[in-house]
């Protein structure tokens, strides 16, 4: 006959050794990880869909309010790359100004006098 004393008994069960319970953690671990991963992925999807931010609002993130000067009038307007080009006639002459469409605030100011 052939020497078997390499084998495991017949009444020993495998699932009580140290490798297979370290096995086992490592799987519930690993499952937990993935369950908070796809929590997050759902939580940060939702907040960039609804536009939410834990940021508070600062001056500079609020919309700026351009007025023109008495007598001044928009002859033309055009909306380019993030920036709205506005084309103003005056009394002292011509200018141009270039708004951020986001913050409303100017970007830059050409003018040409008379």
């Amino acid at each position: 006959m052939s020497d078997l004393s390499a084998t495991v008994p017949a009444n020993d069960d495998p699932r009580n050794t140290s490798s297979y319970r370290a096995a086992r953690a490592l799987v519930i671990i690993l499952g937990v990880f993935i369950a908070l991963a796809f929590i997050a992925l759902i939580v940060g999807f939702v907040v960039r869909l609804t536009g939410h931010s834990n940021k508070p609002q600062s001056v500079a993130d609020v919309p700026q309010i351009y007025q023109l000067k008495e007598g001044a009038r928009i002859v033309g307007m055009e909306a380019d790359s993030g920036h709205v080009i506005l084309r103003i006639r005056t009394d002292q002459g011509d200018e141009i100004v270039i708004v951020d469409d986001a913050s409303g605030r100017v970007v830059s100011r050409i003018i040409a006098p008379k």
